[in-house]
């Protein structure tokens, strides 16, 4: 494999899952794109989104119903030895049969070459050695889990790492033990590929963040995840900035004894809360006291996470409220979709339904027909009206259409779909090689 190429490719890959009732599936995939290489790589997206679609094909498990899926530069689902080379966490543990645990490695091992004698050394990397004297029917869902994970982390030579939630359903006493082989096997050349909804798991670990949304990778981040919730700059005119939130924790002093009697002295949440209250860059605003009433954690809504940070310093400052930690809480997946959807505004402009083509649309050669918008970058005409900015979509109330000047004569053919949305009669048929018309199409209830 040449250095520096992607280790697993994805070219317009359509598939989908049989985890649904009765073998249907739960998701899919439709046109997913991707190359990654190695590092560490969080698909961040729900089992609705297609993450067990993607799982099985980079297990080589199943074909992409079309596309390709390439592991250095083979199908894993047509070759066995890419297939040996991968570490599989499944959603549910698929260990070979066996009376033990200790049995059930053994297969796994013999089938991918390795010595038998390294089971105890991979559970013991995970903390479970004792699960090797254990029956296998006795393993309850998450030790069976940490048992192919640690299966998973032992693949010789590994080329990619397709894990399921590793870090949920694992009964692996030391997450951060997981942490640090995946780091070392990643530092190794090897590509691992964390399939997860959490983002907290995304951000602690992951070089870059894919937001897989309904099939489609949309979006690609640093792993930091500093900016899976922050709208995008180019977001369209006017559009919602998805909240953030922030924590504050801070040291409430002992009021005195005439502030008690007299009950003066507010607390230093509640005075720092009201002092936010009138700033622009908070929205809300809760708090909650802590153990023994010694501290407390006042929770800020915001737009904007540094202006809403300033904010509180400036407050803190006003009010004399001795503040020991800001944090910002990981986004959940709620914030990530709505930012995601700002991010697809803005990269992925679309013609609304029924809206005229502008030429970069139409096929070589073709002319723009009249009343059509020009396409990006091009230069208006001079008193033309401005055109307004593209929506991805509009669900709402379908776009009004204005009446005609004059009744339709009878007979006449119904307007196209996209004359209707624009406003503009439809165009009328171009004749036939003779210079005929052609007549009407009718259907078979016409006339009655």
């Amino acid at each position: 494999m040449t250095p520096g190429a992607p280790i697993v490719v994805l070219e317009g890959v359509r598939a989908r899952d049989s985890a649904g009732e009765a073998g249907r599936p739960r998701g899919s995939l439709f046109g997913a794109a991707a190359a990654l290489g190695p590092g560490v790589h969080a698909v961040l997206g729900a089992p609705e989104d297609g993450t067990l679609a993607l799982a099985e094909l980079l297990a080589g498990r199943a074909p992409p119903l079309a596309g390709r899926v390439l592991v250095a530069g083979r199908d894993p689902f047509r070759s066995a030895s890419t297939r040996a080379r991968i570490g599989v966490l499944s959603v549910a543990p698929e260990l070979p049969d066996g009376a033990s645990v200790a049995s059930s490695m053994s297969v796994a091992l013999r089938a991918r070459g390795a010595p038998q004698a390294s089971a105890a050394a991979l559970l013991e990397a995970l903390g479970v050695a004792l699960l090797l004297a254990r029956g296998q029917a006795s393993l309850s869902f998450a030790e069976a889990r940490a048992v192919e994970l640690a299966l998973a982390l032992g693949v010789p030579q590994p080329l990619l790492l397709c894990l399921f939630e590793p870090f949920a359903d694992v009964a692996a006493p030391s997450p951060e033990r997981v942490r640090e082989r995946l780091r070392a096997l990643a530092d190794g050349g090897a590509c691992v590929v964390l399939l997860t909804s959490s983002t907290v798991d995304a951000r602690a670990l992951a070089d870059r963040i894919h937001v897989l949304d309904r099939g489609v990778i949309v979006r690609t981040e640093p792993g930091d995840g500093e900016r899976l919730a922050g709208a995008p700059t180019s977001a369209a005119p006017g559009a919602a900035r998805p909240e953030v939130e922030l924590h504050v924790l801070l040291h409430e002093r002992a009021p005195d004894e005439r502030a008690l009697v007299l009950h003066e002295r507010a607390s230093g949440a509640r005075a720092l809360a009201a002092a936010l209250a009138s700033s622009p860059a908070v929205r809300a605003a809760a708090w909650e006291p802590g153990p023994g009433g010694a501290s407390s954690t006042l929770r800020i809504r915001a737009a904007d996470r540094e202006a809403a940070a300033l904010a509180i310093l400036d407050a803190a400052a006003r009010e004399d409220v001795a503040l020991a930690a800001i944090s910002s809480p990981a986004p959940s997946m709620h914030d990530v979709r709505a930012a995601t959807a700002l991010h697809l505004v803005a990269a992925r402009p679309r013609r609304p339904f029924g809206a005229p083509r502008g030429d970069a649309e139409l096929p070589p050669g073709a002319a723009v027909p009249p009343g059509a918008a020009p396409p990006p970058g091009a230069a208006s005409l001079p008193g033309a009206p401005p055109q307004a900015p593209v929506a991805v979509a509009a669900f709402g109330a379908p776009p009004a259409v204005p009446p005609p000047s004059s009744p339709a004569p009878v007979g006449a053919a119904p307007a196209a779909l996209g004359g209707c949305a624009s406003g503009e009669p439809p165009a009328a048929d171009p004749p036939l090689p003779d210079g005929s018309r052609p007549a009407a199409e009718t259907g078979p209830n016409d006339g009655r």
